[in-house]
């Protein structure tokens, strides 16, 4: 029987909605717990994440377009001896659909058991009126859960990868456009989104590299001027229009 003595948790979170659910499941896991920021560029973080047998992995993203961020390095930092990974698939209350199988797929590759995997929802960043608020209270439920039953899946011997939904190889769709812009009169040339953006789509000059653009915000988010603007307006009207009708928590172990 295997003893998990910590947890490592390795989040993106460039609104802070996946890391708030993170924290939650940690909380209900009642164990020592490492948090390691992932919304950065790769090579912000060492070039190799070690994680013992005896330490649960859990892995935190937001779903773009149906799978984690397209992200080049993503999580590829840590490495695992055939110990456990959890994995926390947070969207926007649209859908995960291949979100957690791509990512068992990735994890399993770098030498964890896939023992579980949840699917909760955050505010939208396009829409955030849309998940306001969660996890929330009426969400609390179904992590204590969730943790529990992760909590025996690490003591299985061998451990045995959960059945997780979606199709790790189905096609990717392309993103959907989305007009940014930069207030020049407002921007103070500080230099926090070209160092923040964790893919590296602005350039010394604050020009944007549209085919490394991952939409995530993190430029505009952080921008202690708010010179950053995204016209969000088209695709809001159509997430509130079609996803606003509460979806509940789903995990899998």
């Amino acid at each position: 029987m295997s003893v998990i003595r910590a947890v490592k948790t390795a989040y993106f979170s460039p609104s802070g909605g996946t890391k708030r659910a993170a924290e939650l499941l940690c909380e209900q896991l009642g164990l020592p717990t490492e948090f390691i920021n992932c919304t950065c560029p790769p090579a912000a973080l060492p070039a190799s994440i070690p994680v013992e047998k005896d330490e649960l992995l859990v892995v935190a993203f937001p779903v773009y377009g149906g799978f984690p961020p397209r992200v080049e390095g993503l999580f590829r930092q840590f490495r695992g001896q055939g110990g456990p990974c959890v994995l926390v698939a947070a969207y926007g209350n649209r859908d995960y659909e291949n979100a957690l199988a791509a990512a068992a797929q990735q994890m399993t590759e770098q030498g964890f058991v896939c023992v579980g995997g949840m699917a909760c929802i955050t505010p939208h960043v396009f829409a955030p009126d849309i998940g306001a608020g969660r996890p929330d209270a009426e969400d609390a439920p179904a992590f204590a859960a969730f943790a529990q039953k992760v909590l025996a899946a690490c003591e299985r011997s061998p451990l045995h990868p959960a059945s997780l939904p979606g199709d790790a190889n189905a096609p990717r769709k392309p993103l959907h456009p989305m007009g940014r812009s930069r207030d020049e009169q407002r921007c103070t040339r500080c230099g926090r989104c070209v160092r923040a953006c964790p893919t590296g789509a602005l350039s010394d000059r604050l020009e944007v590299d549209g085919a490394k653009c991952v939409n995530c915000l993190v430029c505009s988010i952080g921008c202690p001027a708010g010179a950053w603007q995204f016209d969000t307006a088209a695709s809001r009207a159509w997430l509130e229009q079609n996803f606003s009708a509460r979806r509940a928590v789903e995990w899998f172990a």
